[in-house]
């Protein structure tokens, strides 16, 4: 009996990450076919993420002689939402085989409320991979499907790197480069279609901000949207705060008519200051969470909201920053509960500015006071 196996997932756009994974996981699983599978509409969206055409085209692209590797345009062709069970019962009964279904071991907790995951693991049996950054209880996951399914899962030996569509999308709206996070066929097909360009105010903030300073950036928005959903937070607005935090960090504020700041406001908080002003003056912005969180972004304040700590927390913590602590904030982000990495980021903050013998804004001593005594 054929082996045959099924990758599916958004692929907006398709990462390196999911090419490692698709010629791991044929060669372990032993398969005579891969299907890649992208989605119509996954059910937990409810919007089309980008044009079906683009997305299968990037797809082609990336796997292009890649044996035993199938592109399916079936979930696309279906339309609607894309429910797993439907794909799998569909491709068991056609192909006649031994089916296997891949998927992220983050997502193993969530399995139990896909919609039917009894017929699921009835057409197939889950074949699941690490992600670099999550932790999985793989024991406690196979007694409770033994248990609640009478079916377990196969555990895959490839460790999925932090490969990101997400942060495809932000750097290429921000004309970075990809630094091999796709394939270059398909960061040409990126670039020539011009897909993932960015927005007036991301094209205005490519005119302020050298290159460096883009980057950071752009690491900044990826690094907040990780837990944006989690948090409860609109994507939207994440990505409009982050993307405007620094906006102002090279505009001379004597240059921009109507600001005016508090004489005893130290030199490395004015940007944050003049940059929601700009936001709110000159974008329109009228969004009152979103000024407040590029306002405060350096400086903290006493009872923020969370997309104020989110913005405080990523601007410390993303990939591109490089100082003595970093590495346990970044750990603390990616696994303990938000607040106590807020207020661990906070403290390195104060630990700083003393280290380094300089004006703390009062600001900063009251949001200190406020959450750490």
């Amino acid at each position: 009996m054929k082996r045959i196996a099924i990758l599916g997932g958004t692929f907006n756009p398709v990462h390196v990450e999911h090419v490692l994974l698709a010629k791991s996981a044929i060669k372990e699983l032993n398969l005579d076919k891969l299907i890649v599978m992208p989605t119509f509409i996954s059910p937990h969206k409810k919007e089309i993420p980008l044009s079906s055409e683009h997305r299968l085209n990037m797809l082609y692209r990336a796997f292009s002689g890649i044996d035993k590797v199938e592109v399916s345009d079936y979930e696309i062709l279906k339309q609607g939402k894309s429910y797993t069970y439907q794909t799998v019962e569909h491709f068991k009964d056609t192909e006649q085989c031994e089916l296997f279904f891949i998927v992220g071991g983050d997502m193993l907790s969530d399995f139990p409320t896909w919609r039917y995951p009894e017929r699921i693991l009835s057409a197939c049996t889950l074949a699941v991979f690490e992600r670099e950054g999550f932790f999985t209880d793989y024991d406690k996951l196979n007694e409770y499907f033994m248990r609640t399914f009478g079916k377990t899962f196969i555990k895959l030996s490839h460790v999925g790197k932090d490969a990101s569509s997400t942060k495809i999308r932000v750097y290429s709206s921000f004309s970075l480069p990809l630094d091999n996070l796709t394939t270059k066929e398909v960061e040409e097909y990126i670039k020539q279609n011009a897909i993932y360009s960015g927005d007036k105010i991301v094209q205005k903030l490519k005119e302020v901000l050298p290159e460096k300073r883009l980057k950071h950036t752009a690491n900044v928005v990826v690094t907040a949207l990780k837990r944006a959903k989690e948090l409860n937070l609109d994507e939207k607005k994440v990505a409009l705060a982050t993307t405007l935090h620094d906006f102002a960090k090279y505009i001379d504020p004597k240059t921009v008519e109507g600001f005016s700041l508090d004489e005893d406001v130290p030199p490395p908080v004015i940007h944050s200051f003049l940059g929601a002003f700009i936001a709110e003056k000159y974008f329109m912005i009228e969004d009152e969470d979103v000024i407040n969180a590029i306002r405060y972004h350096t400086s903290g304040r006493p009872n923020m909201s969370t997309l104020e700590k989110l913005v405080f927390v990523a601007d410390m913590v993303e990939e591109g920053r490089n100082y003595e602590g970093v590495e346990k904030l970044r750990k603390s982000y990616e696994e303990d509960d938000f607040e106590e990495c807020f207020k661990k980021c906070l403290e390195e903050e104060m630990l700083h500015l003393i280290n380094k013998k300089q004006n703390i804004y009062h600001l900063t001593l009251e949001a200190y006071d406020f959450y750490l005594k």
